[in-house]
């Protein structure tokens, strides 16, 4: 029988294949479709939609919303889901993000806490901090009828270093020390203050996540007053960094005189060397009045000093002298000339000269019958005072001695930048959720949601492997290029590792039948070793090679 290609296409899978087992043991569209009731006649169910926007957004190149039809005639979506791409217009899209909407709350409790208990992740030690997002376009007035308004505001805000005239939103995140996995996230106004972020995500974890009594790690906006008298009102734990005050100076001092020692700090960080003596520690107890329940609570202020940061510091400070007094020995040169014969120019230009180490430098500007003149002394006493609290700053906790040592409370707190990172994948690619361009901010929403679920699936990826390698003791093959599979594993590069695997469909004429053969590339060494190694399924287990009649 003569056969005859009609129709041969390729079909990206990429990072489905690595991202799919993953939402088929969360059980994402099964979550959501249990929690979603509107909606459920519709031919796209809103858990599948769900699942297929997370794959986008774990793809190579994210597509906004009015081009996902696009993106998915490309990839496998129809072979793994049944769903047309034409199917999955912005319409279809925007309705399910209003549906889901109501259930962000529970849909994402369920998640992470299908993920801790399939995966062993523990939720116990969270690290906080909040961020912004930026937003283009309009939103006054942009609210609908039936949207709750009580919601987070798009607005304007303090964004530190980016352009206070953009919109925005607050988006602030708790990942677990077990992985950075986000454990809980939360969405405010555009000018929430960072500190109120704090108090609201330990309710949450409580209620929703069924911890009573969490550690909390966070910036200073943490342990501030309020902050600290919520977490000990409800036996929970927190450890927050605070600056050294002239009260902590004279704490200090105090100590040193009476001959108390500063106890060695473990080095931490993934993957980092010992350095002997690169941190050192000195404990002090504190007390926490609490005048609305006539009650107290103990506290501990471990005083840290880093070697490195007292370097640092003590560098930086020589170099900001030697430029002043270079300075000031210009002006001095030029005080012969007419324009510096003006007193108040001459006090101007000394006080830029010494901005940055005007506590250690006395100048004086004095006038003679043979004009200006200039003086400068550096305090030496001030100079000595201020380089014994070099690279010194303070760490606070409720935790009791009997449960944290100085050093555990220490590495967990050096361990805060795990959430910085997070942030990094959030808004830079692969993930980039800003800028956003939606109109409805319930459905903006719904969409920081999708983003969070790819974010879980991303860290997730990212500590099953670096688990595997750690247990294993074998590193993966061939992960990277030019022998650098020593670096640790990261879920970019999983990601990139399955970006060219891809699909061939093809349409053939047997006889006067058309049938539709479709079949998975096969994996490359090192795919199929992460594959195994992970213990995830393969393509071919919901991408069987298979002939289908096709109506002419």
């Amino acid at each position: 029988m003569d056969i005859d290609v009609v129709e041969s296409v390729t079909k990206t899978i990429g990072s489905l294949a690595l991202a799919y087992p993953y939402l088929q043991r969360l059980e994402v569209a099964e979550t959501i479709a249990a929690l979603v009731i509107k909606g459920k006649e519709r031919e796209v169910p809103t858990g599948q939609l769900v699942e297929i926007l997370v794959l986008n957004r774990l793809a190579v190149r994210p597509t906004p919303i009015s081009k996902v039809t696009q993106w998915a005639k490309t990839q496998a979506v129809e072979e793994v889901y049944g769903i047309a791409a034409e199917a999955l217009n912005d319409d279809r899209i925007g309705r399910a993000l209003d549906e889901l909407h109501p259930h962000l709350t529970d849909a994402w409790a369920a998640i992470v806490l299908a993920g801790a208990q399939a995966y062993g992740i523990r939720l116990d030690q969270l690290h906080s901090d909040v961020t912004r997002i930026a937003f283009e376009g309009s939103y006054d007035g942009s609210t609908s009828p039936d949207q709750d308004p009580t919601g987070p505001r798009i607005t304007y805000g303090f964004t530190g270093k980016e352009d206070p005239t953009r919109k925005q939103l607050t988006l602030s995140v708790s990942v677990t020390a077990d992985g950075a996995l986000p454990a809980w996230y939360r969405v405010a106004d555009g000018n929430a203050a960072d500190c109120r972020a704090y108090p609201a995500h330990l309710a949450a974890v409580r209620e929703h996540l069924h911890l009573d009594q969490p550690l909390m790690i966070g910036d200073s906006k943490l342990v501030t007053r309020p902050n600290m008298l919520a977490f000990c009102r409800v036996n929970a734990r927190f450890v927050g960094p605070t600056s050294v005050t002239e009260t902590d100076r004279a704490v200090l001092r105090g100590c040193w005189e009476t001959g108390s020692p500063m106890e060695r700090l473990d080095p931490v960080g993934e993957g980092e060397e010992p350095r002997a003596g690169r941190y050192w520690g000195l404990e002090v107890a504190e007390v926490l009045v609490d005048p609305e329940q006539q009650t107290s609570y103990p506290l501990r202020r471990l005083f840290v000093q880093s070697t490195d940061d007292r370097k640092a510091a003590r560098h930086q400070r020589a170099k900001d002298l030697l430029r002043a007094r270079r300075e000031l020995q210009r002006i001095r040169g030029r005080l012969s000339r007419p324009a510096y014969r003006d007193r108040s120019l001459v006090e101007r230009k000394v006080g830029q000269a010494v901005a940055k180490v005007s506590p250690y430098l006395r100048t004086e500007v004095t006038e003679t019958p043979h004009g200006l003149t200039l003086r400068w002394q550096l305090d030496q006493e001030h100079l000595r005072e201020d380089e014994l609290f070099d690279g010194i700053y303070a760490v606070l906790t409720n935790q009791l001695q009997g449960e944290a040592s100085c050093r555990e409370v220490f590495r967990a707190y050096k361990a805060q930048s795990k959430v910085e990172g997070r942030f990094r994948g959030v808004k830079h690619p692969p993930l980039q959720i800003r800028p956003l361009w939606l109109h409805q901010p319930q459905r903006i929403e719904s969409l920081l949601f999708v983003v969070m679920v790819a974010l879980f699936l991303f860290a997730l990826m990212e500590r099953e492997a670096r688990r595997v390698v750690q247990v294993s003791g074998q590193l993966f093959t061939g992960l990277r290029p030019e022998g650098r599979d020593k670096l640790p594993v990261t879920a970019e590069r999983l990601l990139e590792v399955f970006a060219p695997l891809s699909l061939v469909t093809q349409r053939l004429r047997l006889g006067t039948e058309i049938v539709e053969l479709f079949t998975p590339a096969t994996l490359s060494p090192i795919q199929a070793q992460i594959l195994d190694r992970l213990g995830l399924i393969k393509p071919d287990a919901y991408l069987q090679p298979t002939i289908t009649p096709h109506p002419t």
